[in-house]
């Protein structure tokens, strides 16, 4: 088998595991065991957990920076409805990551510096759309300074500790409608007339299967 290849079986290996059992839950031999691979032949390709967990974060965060990318160049609500929508995804694919992330940040300095970073970047992208959206007449004025930096921020928050809560409480974790609607939650309240309108069209096209 190729390395390429037995890398890949390592990290899909891996990532179940984690999902499955939680980060801390999971030992080197554990992997090598779900991978089918000798733990000798795993750590030649990762020497210790850390790698494995750095790996994936960075497969992440390159997903992440890509749908942001693409949705901050005219974030009308179908783009919304998007990155939304993909938003959730990455998170089914990735459950571990937003269910752990203080464990993580708090195990491996260097994820905790990038992941910082990333999302402070995050919370910049939201508050960019929110006054794109003011400009187009969707969204209300900003009602005092500061106001929709704080939104972005809980924006943040609800999308990226929505996992986690769900699992606390005992409520189904794959529930895309509830994620959904506790997103556009957070903008609804920010809607002008205007704004509604677009939102009410925005359902009637995901009704006829025209937004996905």
């Amino acid at each position: 088998m190729a390395a390429t290849e037995t890398k890949r079986k390592i990290l899909d290996a891996a990532l179940h595991l984690f999902n499955r059992d939680g980060l801390m839950n999971v030992r080197l031999q554990h992997i090598a065991d779900e991978a089918f691979v000798s733990i000798g032949n795993m750590t030649y390709h990762f020497r210790n957990k850390e790698l494995i967990v750095n790996t994936i974060w960075q497969e992440l965060l390159k997903k992440q920076e890509t749908l942001l990318a693409e949705f901050r160049v005219v974030p009308l609500f179908e783009d919304i409805e998007r990155q939304i929508r993909s938003t959730f995804q990455l998170q089914q694919l990735y459950a571990f990551f937003y269910v752990d992330t203080l464990e993580i940040v708090r195990a491996f300095p260097d994820i905790r510096h990038s992941h910082r970073q990333h999302q402070h970047w995050q919370m910049k992208q939201v508050e960019m759309m929110v006054f794109f959206n003011i400009a187009r007449g969707v969204f209300r004025a900003e009602p005092e300074a500061g106001y929709y930096r704080r939104l972005a921020r809980q924006y943040w928050m609800t999308s990226d500790l929505w996992l986690k809560h769900r699992q606390i409480l005992g409520e189904e974790v794959n529930d895309f409608e509830a994620y959904r609607q506790a997103m556009w939650c957070l903008l609804q309240g920010i809607f002008t007339e205007r704004g509604w309108l677009e939102f009410q069209q925005l359902n009637a096209l995901i009704e006829e299967g025209l937004v996905s």
